[in-house]
């Protein structure tokens, strides 16, 4: 919990920067005229429905703080110390020792993979995701030797808040049969109730909001996905291909010393690691490190049954060899990566600066009438004139060109964006600029 704090509390005043700008504009949404339901609800983001993920999150950042990210970060960062004590917590009960699930927590922690979702707003549904999936799967084995209603009833309404968070929890159902089959086979008919939760749950989610079969997101199969596979696990263990590949080594050994002795649970933490992953294989176009944020903690947990289970000399020289090398690789990797995150918040913070300054240049030359900015980016516009912090700011009648779209900067529909009119049509910008009731300014060009 101390080193969730001590690694990601420096960057926790890192700005809102990329896609969170759209999930701030959603608040305009509802200005508009859209209901809350359809803000919460609404298929987004490739047919994504994520109300516990990001939507109601920045709903209520944006009306409460408005530009001030901290809250968001706070929020984060209380969750990832929730998820750790529920990681601890079910690593005890399912390696059956404390110091396993202690070590697997730190492990865990300081991988690299965590980072962005601690520090970049929009990925923070991983670590909101993660903490309902965690208390399910913790209410599980909580049932199993205790058989009480009350923690198969934390586990239901713990699984359908996980889905509310995150597509990935689809994958509950899955890893659940694969720990019953292998280590608590007489209590299978438990899961009956998750199996039927996530079938609704995928049947609805298909028939409201369909895969998309173009772009970043759209599923391919084939042998590509071994290599996407192989990229992902690599990262999870370190961003050395040498270290990765000494560890996995080390692992494939460890799992055949304990499936000679017939002990199943590594076999489990490593198929936790698949089974989570799978759905992100197919999306070869958006190979995304944080996806291995829940994955991940089966590898943590793995590892602490190792370096606590291995009794001979020669096999806790190993453990703590592979140890070392995974906490030399990846905590040098977890700072570079989330000051690399912070950095870039600061830069766009400077953007926006350089914009305000501009704009307010620009004012100063055309006090009046409709101007038309050029050399934004995506950052700039989302920030300035979707948003509408430039609105208040006391700058209006600010609007990009017809073409903004083909110049890098994503034009979302205009129900998202303070004010309507940030484009106007191409006929009424030619008739504007050609009478001179407009000028068109590039902002890149101004000091």
């Amino acid at each position: 919990m101390a080193l969730v704090v001590i690694l990601y509390s420096p960057a926790i005043d890192s700005a809102y920067r990329l896609d969170d700008f759209a999930w701030l504009c959603l608040r305009n949404t509802i200005a508009g005229g859209r209901s809350v339901f359809w803000a919460v609800f609404s298929p987004q983001a490739q047919g994504t429905i994520r109300p516990l993920g990001e939507r109601l999150w920045f709903l209520l950042a944006s009306s409460q703080f408005g530009l001030n990210p901290v809250p968001m970060h706070v929020l984060a960062l209380c969750a990832q110390v929730a998820n750790v004590v529920l990681m601890a917590d079910t690593g005890w009960r399912l390696v059956g020792s404390r110091k396993a699930a202690g070590l697997a927590a730190i492990l865990w922690v300081i991988n690299a993979t965590l980072v962005e979702p601690l520090v970049w707003a929009s990925a923070s549904n991983e670590v909101f995701c993660t903490f309902w999936f965690l208390a399910a799967f913790n209410a599980l084995l909580r049932w199993i030797p205790s058989q009480k209603a009350l923690w198969l009833g934390v586990h239901v309404v713990a699984l359908v808040l996980s889905l509310g968070a995150l597509e990935l929890a689809v994958t509950f159902p899955a890893m659940a049969a694969v720990y019953f089959s292998l280590l608590a086979r007489r209590h299978w008919k438990v899961l009956l109730p998750c199996v039927a939760i996530v079938v609704l749950y995928v049947a609805v989610h298909v028939a409201v909001a369909p895969l998309p079969n173009k772009g970043p997101y759209r599923l391919s199969a084939g042998w590509g996905v071994a290599g996407i596979f192989w990229c992902y696990w690599a990262n999870a263990l370190g961003p050395e291909r040498v270290a990765a590949a000494l560890l996995s080594s080390a692992i494939l050994l460890w799992l055949g010393i304990c499936s000679l002795r017939k002990c199943w649970v590594p076999l489990f933490c490593l198929l936790w690691f698949v089974v989570t992953l799978a759905p992100m294989l197919p999306l070869r176009e958006h190979v995304t490190p944080y996806y291995t944020f829940l994955p991940s903690i089966g590898l943590a947990w793995f590892a602490g049954d190792a370096l606590t289970g291995a009794v001979s000399w020669p096999g806790r020289s190993i453990g703590i060899a592979c140890a070392l090398l995974y906490a030399v690789c990846q905590i040098p990797s977890t700072i570079f990566v989330r000051d690399w995150n912070r950095d870039r918040s600061r830069e766009v913070v400077e953007r926006e600066v350089r914009l305000t300054d501009a704009v307010r240049e620009i004012r100063r030359l055309q006090p009046e009438g409709p101007v038309f900015l050029t050399g934004l980016d995506g950052d700039q516009f989302w920030w300035g004139l979707c948003y509408g912090q430039l609105g208040r700011l006391g700058f209006t009648n600010l609007h990009v060109l017809p073409d903004a779209g083909d110049h890098g900067i994503p034009i979302p529909p205009k129900e998202w964006c303070a004010t309507r009119d940030f484009q106007f049509s191409v006929e009424e910008t030619t008739r504007l600029l050609h009478e001179g009731h407009a000028q068109e300014f590039d902002i890149s060009h101004l000091p």
